[in-house]
């Protein structure tokens, strides 16, 4: 956002004199205008007053720190910010005549930390922190309004949701709201959904925080927002004890795309009245299991965020699926076919054998070619991997689109395939493309949810509740029979 265009539609938080580490070197008493967020999934940013010398160290360095203190009356410190890196892509400088100028840097801060001390010694030990959540409905305490004669509206909980993470912390769901009063004099107010806790550690203690507790905030929310079929994250959060409050942004992150008001609680994965015990289930086999990173990466290809072709989401999604395989793959030792000494052995008479083969009688340049292709055949095959994942882990797929062709039809990894490279489908297979889609996503969610210990059976994928409410069960014989005549046509 550009400078101009802020200063003219909001007035500043704070304006300070801030110190830039610009490679590791301080420049001081830089002119700043901090500009706050006023709700939780928008970013604060910065502006900057530079002289022209100091703006050019700036713009050319490869990374730059911020940094500044308020002091009141008394000298006392009133409010610290810090951000280990800001970044800043503009500079706008004004020359007004001769060695008089003015330099505009609009900045974004990542990972801005603002601390209030307190030093208030009657305070609890504890430290009480409210962690920022995105929106998401199955989240979120069940609120009954009403109005008094006098127009006051209340609000009151029914139903909090209480969790308990990394075997230790207990967070509880809650609304919070903020109001003000718009320039037109219009009195506005709106809530947002908080995950409350108390830490044992200091509320500043920022980088403790985010090692200790911030992935596991950011797994559990994970889980739930693939429940809800609505991504949900951390994207900040308050604390306060009795020495400081503090507010932290999260930066370094695209947050998810603001609720339209169009989803329903109808959309989940899972039956809003199973929620609770989906999540007592499904997070701590999450927390059981050895490679998150895989299962993160299965489930952040399922809730995708960002605009996307059909190509590139299919291919997405089907790597989320790969992942899973391929750690199943290494975990129940179905890499490799034989031990490499063997292997040796056998590569070695397979060379012989193509060398010495008379019909066909090959050119030097294919049995190159052939030899390549070698190592391959001592790889279990991604199919036969699949077939054994799914037998340990009880995966019926019978009713969906295949991931592996069969009966001379087109399977799903045969549209991978085609489009991993490069070579798109025409426009009349679009629709295909859309039903296979949806087939990919019902076989990567029923993975996922057999993986953290859930019955297929009690969610919104299983057969009978797919066949009766989507279109693309109908639609499976068309079309994978329009794309499996495609396919064969482009083999021939």
């Amino acid at each position: 956002m550009e400078a101009k265009n802020e200063e003219d539609t909001r007035q500043e938080n704070h304006f300070v004199k801030a110190t830039l580490i610009v490679d590791g070197i301080e420049i001081n008493n830089v002119p700043c205008k901090i500009y706050l967020p006023e709700r939780i999934i928008e970013k604060p940013h910065l502006i900057f007053k530079p002289s022209e010398s100091d703006a050019n160290k700036i713009m050319s360095a490869h990374k730059i720190a911020f940094k500044a203190v308020i002091c009141g009356f008394d000298n006392e410190v009133q409010t610290i910010f810090e951000a280990p890196e800001i970044y800043s892509s503009k500079c706008f400088t004004t020359v007004w005549g001769k060695d008089f100028s003015e330099s505009t840097m609009p900045a974004e801060p990542q990972d801005l930390h603002v601390i209030h001390p307190l030093n208030n010694n009657e305070g609890e030990e504890k430290t009480h922190i409210q962690f920022w959540v995105s929106p998401n409905k199955f989240l979120a305490p069940f609120l009954i309004s009403s109005s008094s004669y006098t127009g006051e509206v209340n609000c009151r909980r029914v139903k909090n949701l209480h969790f308990t993470i990394n075997n230790e912390v207990k967070i509880t769901f809650d609304k919070h709201f903020k109001s003000k009063t718009a320039k037109n004099g219009d009195f506005v107010q709106w809530s947002f959904l908080v995950a409350c806790a108390e830490l044992d550690v200091h509320a500043s203690d920022v980088e403790i925080i985010k090692a200790t507790l911030l992935q596991n905030i950011n797994d559990f929310l994970l889980v739930a927002g693939f429940a809800s079929r609505e991504r949900t994250a951390c994207l900040g959060w308050t604390a306060s004890d009795k020495a400081s409050l503090t507010t932290f942004y999260r930066g370094n992150y695209a947050f998810p795309e603001e609720d339209d008001g169009n989803s329903s609680l109808n959309d989940g994965v899972i039956d809003i009245q199973d929620f609770e015990r989906f999540m007592n289930v499904g997070y701590h086999e999450f927390e059981r299991y050895d490679n998150k990173l895989a299962l993160r990466n299965a489930l952040y290809s399922i809730l995708q965020f960002n605009p996307q072709t059909i190509d590139t989401s299919f291919l997405h999604i089907f790597s989320g699926l790969e992942t899973l395989v391929l750690d199943f793959r290494r975990k129940e030792n179905l890499e490799l076919l034989l031990p490499p000494a063997s292997w040796e052995v056998m590569r070695k008479y397979l060379q012989d054998c193509i060398r010495k083969s008379i019909d066909p009688k090959l050119e030097k340049a294919q049995r190159a070619s052939i030899y390549c292709k070698l190592g391959e055949l001592n790889r279990v095959s991604l199919r036969e991997a699949f077939e054994i994942f799914c037998t340990k882990y009880d995966i019926d797929l019978s009713d969906l689109w295949p991931v592996f062709g069969k009966n001379g039809l087109a399977g799903l990894v045969d549209i991978r395939n085609k489009l991993i490279h490069g070579d798109p489908f025409p426009q009349n297979l679009f629709v295909a493309l859309i039903v296979a889609k949806e087939h990919l996503t019902y076989t990567l969610e029923r993975v996922i949810v057999k993986v953290l210990g859930w019955k297929v059976s009690e969610t919104k994928i299983n057969p009978t509740y797919l066949e009766k409410n989507f279109l693309a069960i109908k639609d499976l014989p068309a079309e994978q029979a329009n794309l499996t005549e495609y396919l064969t046509k482009q083999n021939q």
